[in-house]
């Protein structure tokens, strides 16, 4: 029988998931260990060490506490320098700020160093993973991914390279004859610090999650579910200084495909190997992201519209991504369709982008399909085990030699 372990902040509605998708296989419910007391060190994940024992961290997102513990964590991880920092202590007495972006690359960096310490705890490894801590570190890494990508030729949008700061960033649109780009912190999730640049000799714009607030003469930024659009040179400049110095990935703005009369793109869950589950996600703005307000297109029609080659073709880049984090069950993998309905781009991957409620792919959500493929990878290991005696046998029947054979 396997054992669960979940790692999760418990009140978080996956949490739900994962339990109601091992009790439809009659498993015994995954224990369930909160992140703040492993932050705090209550908990160690040592003990869970064990044969038979799949292990899966989760979102810790929408837990203030957490995070200022994360950038707690993240105060004496060495790194370039160029962005904030605060103490542990002046983290910990953060006050919560609905949607404020408070210190993105310390937060990484805590939880890059987090599931580095986690990982330790557990090696050498006994169980299994179900998305394995360093695959976790590099997905919430805009850059890398994008590297890792482009390195293994997946078609990606073309990037502008390091940007510093808003100064720069005019500077390489100019040089490399760009007009249009996304700005992104490189370690934000749900859209959090997204802009869409244009400028050219007549205009220049930003669309964007962030709401820009003056206050005491500090500029403070929020996200917003309403999308701003500044185009004032003084707010946009300040918007992406700010941006930038806590590290951004720049890439060029692809036009996108329309459905029902917006602009699109498509979540693709990948499971062992395999894209299953997909949302297509209509644009009311640059953004497609569903808390956005952004609504989910039809399926159906989508399937229909799309040629079934090029699907396959797009599903197979998808599938491609996803194989370069092999140590990991499960992705989501955000694609771009271009206007010609064949062209196409992996924006983004996320760790953990397999929260799609209602969405059924042969009749079982994410989390169910997550399940049925680590019972059919056990299934094959200890067949594959039985197999190995099996031969083993056969071999010891025919040589009664004093050596031990040798099994390829």
């Amino acid at each position: 029988m396997l054992n669960f372990v979940l790692i999760a902040n418990p009140e978080n509605r996956r949490v739900d998931f994962l339990q109601q998708a091992l009790t439809h296989f009659n498993l015994p419910p995954a224990t369930v260990v909160d992140y703040a007391d492993l932050i705090s060190g209550k908990q160690n994940l040592a003990q869970f060490n064990t044969p038979n024992t799949i292990i899966r961290f989760d979102s810790p997102e929408k837990n203030f506490d957490i995070d200022k513990a994360i950038i707690a964590a993240g105060f004496n991880v060495s790194d370039n320098g160029e962005h904030q920092r605060i103490s542990p202590g002046e983290a910990m007495e953060l006050e919560f700020d609905k949607g404020r972006i408070l210190y993105s690359r310390q937060w990484y960096l805590g939880w890059r160093y987090l599931l580095q310490k986690w990982e330790s705890q557990l090696t050498p490894l006994q169980g299994d993973f179900m998305n394995h801590p360093q695959d976790i570190a590099v997905m919430f890494d805009k850059p890398a991914c994008h590297e890792r990508f482009s390195r293994h030729n997946i078609p990606v949008p073309h990037s502008l390279g390091k940007i510093h700061n808003y100064e720069h960033l005019r500077e390489q649109m100019q040089t490399q004859g760009i007009e249009r780009v996304f700005v992104k912190l490189s370690h934000g999730s749900a859209a959090s610090g997204v802009v869409a640049y244009r400028v050219n000799s007549r205009l220049e714009s930003a669309i964007t999650t962030v709401e820009r607030v003056r206050e005491n003469g500090e500029t403070l930024l929020y996200n917003s579910r309403k999308i701003s659009h500044y185009t004032h040179h003084e707010e946009i400049a300040d918007i992406i200084n700010i941006l930038t110095a806590e590290g951004v990935q720049v890439e060029e703005w692809l036009p996108k495909a329309h459905l029902q009369g917006c602009g699109f793109d498509v979540r693709v869950v990948v499971i062992n190997g395999e894209a299953q589950h997909i949302v297509v996600r209509l644009g009311k703005s640059p953004m497609t992201n569903l808390h956005l307000g952004n609504e989910r297109g039809d399926t159906e029609e989508f399937l229909a519209k799309i040629d079934a080659e090029n699907w396959e073709m797009m599903k197979r880049t998808c599938e491609q991504a996803a194989a370069l984090f092999p140590n990991s069950l499960y992705c989501g993998v955000d694609l771009l369709i271009l206007p010609d309905w064949k062209t196409h781009a992996i924006l983004e991957i996320n760790a953990f982008g397999d929260l799609l409620p209602g969405i059924l792919w042969n009749g079982m959500d994410t989390y169910t399909s997550e399940v049925k493929a680590i019972l059919g990878r056990d299934k094959v290991d200890k067949e594959d085990k039985v197999d190995k005696v099996d031969k083993v046998d056969k071999v010891d029947k025919v040589d009664k030699g004093d050596y031990s054979p040798i099994i390829h």
